[in-house]
């Protein structure tokens, strides 16, 4: 696979992952996700979901093979369940 592909996959997924933890409220690292350490629920939350609920999401996630519904859908039942040990299983699904 080219590199710049790779990259740009690697790069769309981050953003996913930092608007899941965002919609979740938990703190992710640069490096990967760490512990689950609960943030504020502040003012990212609802921008988050907006976020993941949007045409932007839709076309990014359709770029690299995913389905922002999808994302969506199960960062609600992490919210509606509790947040586990590590959020980034549903989105490294790719």
């Amino acid at each position: 696979m080219d590199p710049r592909i790779e990259g740009a996959r690697d790069l769309i997924l981050a953003i996913f992952r930092l608007a899941v933890a965002d919609y979740l409220g938990l703190a992710f690292g640069h490096d990967g996700p760490g512990p689950a350490r609960r943030t504020r629920r502040a003012p990212y939350a609802g921008q988050a979901g907006l976020f993941l609920a949007s045409a932007w999401a839709r076309y990014l996630a359709d770029l690299i093979g995913l389905e922002a519904s999808a994302i969506l859908r199960e960062a609600r039942n992490l919210a509606a369940e509790g947040v586990p040990a590590r959020v980034s299983q549903p989105v490294m699904a790719a």
